[in-house]
């Protein structure tokens, strides 16, 4: 076994996309996404793309994958990395599927002609309550009084790997799949059989390596671990500060106060609690002055 102490997780969303979303080390990636899709297709060739999707709108969501490339000049295909449960991934693997699709067809263009997508996500956690390791789902017709499960398309297949259920003990240099789950679980012990016989692995192996000596990336890596860090503990209190906050509104409900309160919480609300103030004959402008309702939308309700 290669001395190899000390190198960062390949199973790290950072240095993930650093090792194999790059220019230089396309043929690693070739020959892992080949391991998994095993056939269908052979990828022969890939064009990184750009994995960076800007939000179209003022108030809506960017997006930034892995890696995203094109598989021989036809099919995309984006390949994530997740250290942490992180949400629904499956939902989050159909939104990112959604983003993928970058172009309309042109003026007479059949939906054939649309590429087909591929996602891939590699997990280092329990995604699932199934068994097996690997999970691909694509679109299906449920089963009927009629009719029993079929597949629809396969325009989008969605792919789950679970390394955690992923066995070394079973790795064979006959099993590419086997040796590339081994060097993302665990580089340090990776044997040298599959190192010295698989080419691409050892140009993985030894891109780690660098990545892994270098103060600059490390520095960048710890950088990355940070913002994720700080990102996951701001969501913690948004979502701490979100239950207070229902809670006080919750109990201030019913209240004078919970006018201003009710603005937030939607029109329909802000409705129901106006039917309230009128039935307790309280004066229209004064309605008006703690609903922000004008005094035409008030009387349309007591008319109601």
């Amino acid at each position: 076994m290669s001395e190899t102490n000390g190198l960062l997780k390949p199973s790290s969303d950072f240095v993930f996309a650093n090792l194999f979303g790059v220019e230089k080390h396309k043929r690693a990636l070739i020959c892992l996404l080949n391991s998994i899709l095993k056939g269908n297709p052979t990828i022969k060739s890939i064009t990184l793309l750009n994995p960076q999707h800007k939000k179209r709108r003022k108030d809506g969501k960017s997006t930034t994958l892995d890696i995203e490339a094109v598989i021989d000049n036809e099919n995309i295909v984006d390949i994530e990395i997740q250290c942490e449960r992180d949400g629904n991934l499956v939902n989050r693997a159909f939104y990112h599927q959604t983003r993928m699709m970058k172009d309309e067809l042109d003026e007479g263009q059949s939906y054939d002609s649309c590429p087909n997508i591929i996602s891939i996500w590699i997990t280092d956690y329990h995604e699932t309550q199934r068994h097996h390791h690997t999970h691909e789902a694509v679109y299906m017709f449920k089963a009927n009084h009629l009719d029993g499960i079929e597949i629809a398309s396969e325009k989008t297949r969605i792919f789950v790997i679970e390394l955690p259920k992923v066995d070394l003990k079973k790795a064979t240099i006959k099993d590419m799949f086997s040796v590339w789950m081994f060097f993302l679980k665990n580089p340090e012990l990776i044997p040298d059989e599959f190192i010295e016989k698989v080419p691409e692995v050892h140009e993985a192996l030894e891109e780690l390596k660098v990545m892994s000596m270098s103060k600059e990336f490390r520095a960048a890596y710890n950088a990355h671990v940070k913002a994720q860090n700080d990102r996951r503990s701001r969501e913690a209190n948004a979502r701490k500060e979100g239950e207070e906050r229902g809670i006080a509104i919750g109990e201030e409900r019913g209240k004078a106060e919970g006018i201003a309160i009710g603005e937030e919480r939607g029109r329909e609300e802000k409705r129901e609690m106006v039917r309230r103030l009128l039935r307790n004959n309280v004066d229209m402008d004064v309605i008006a002055t703690s609903s922000g309702l004008s005094v035409d939308e008030i009387k349309l309700l007591k008319d109601e």
